[in-house]
């Protein structure tokens, strides 16, 4: 008799996350009807983010990691506050104001992880945009038809977002039985990247009037590739700013403040109350890597991913 196959790590972390949200979602759906109305906004951004869960399953999953964060950190709180010489008004206040801030704190994260979740899509669909309709541009020259384009495209192995992207049109046609537009059309739905809705949106149009599919992908593939050299200029200038304000700020500034403070060290020994030494060793051991760290995440949060 042969062994079952082990469960992955990942499948293990995805199958208690179904959970979690599951038992949020069958506790709480009922009581939810107002918090539904409240957070009516938050489905579209849950859509474009691509959370795999309805906007009534992630409200009921916010409420619930609020509701857990309070009580485990109004309980620690108080287990804590035990060990100490406390009085009893402290033992009591103390744990439930640390409990409200875990709460309002787990809660706040994730109103806004969608949102970020969405953000960071966009920027990467909009990264791979012009390669990718640049291709479809060359499918269609060589006779393909838009519906056999965008399964060549995910039939791709790569895990570029877009291909992902067009897997989901294709599942939509294969499995939802829709027609190309209507496929295209959900896709815009849950796009989170403005520029590719509107891509989708030119796509539908130009079907549906009957224009050349051929011209409108080889036109498109243009305007993107212009637009990707002149913000690939655009990055370039930024970063030469980046470089002169390192140069400036943490190696020539440094500098100055070190052979300032050894002058002053001779004459006054001291400045404020700390001495000269203590100055340098800040600028060198706190200032200069501390700069440095804070200069390597603006690089790169600023560089382009693809």
């Amino acid at each position: 008799m042969s062994a079952r196959p082990k469960k992955t790590e990942k499948a293990q972390s995805s199958g208690f996350f179904r959970s979690y949200w599951r038992f949020a979602y069958n506790h709480l759906d009922s009581h939810m009807g107002r918090f539904y109305k409240i957070f009516a906004g938050m489905d579209d951004k849950i859509r474009k983010s691509g959370i795999r869960l309805t906007f009534q399953v992630y409200v009921c999953g916010m409420v619930f990691s609020a509701i857990l964060a309070f009580v485990l950190g109004a309980g620690v709180t108080f287990g804590l506050t035990m060990l100490v010489h406390l009085s009893l008004a402290a033992r009591i206040v103390v744990p439930i104001m640390i409990g409200i801030v875990a709460g309002v704190a787990a809660f706040g994260l994730e109103f806004m992880l969608p949102g970020m979740r969405a953000g960071g899509r966009k920027k990467r669909v909009d990264e791979e945009l012009a390669y990718v309709v640049g291709r479809m541009a060359v499918l269609s020259a060589s006779g393909m038809t838009p519906e056999a384009i965008i399964r060549q495209i995910a039939e791709d192995d790569s895990n570029d977002f877009l291909v992902k992207e067009f897997r989901k049109i294709v599942r939509d046609m294969t499995l939802l039985g829709m027609d190309l537009n209507r496929a295209l059309q959900e896709a815009r739905r849950r796009s989170s990247s403005d520029l590719f809705a509107a891509f989708l949106d030119g796509m539908v149009a130009t079907a549906n009037s009957g224009a050349d599919i051929d011209q409108y992908l080889l036109k498109q593939s243009k305007t993107l590739m212009n637009d990707k050299r002149l913000k690939t200029k655009q990055f370039s200038e930024t970063l030469g700013v980046v470089a002169e304000m390192y140069t400036t700020l943490l190696v020539v500034m440094p500098l100055i403040l070190i052979i300032l403070f050894a002058v002053m060290g001779v004459i006054v020994g001291s400045l404020g109350g700390l001495s000269i030494n203590l100055l340098i060793q800040l600028v060198v051991y706190v200032l200069v890597p501390f700069g440095g760290i804070m200069m390597m995440v603006l690089a790169d949060s600023m560089m382009p991913r693809r």
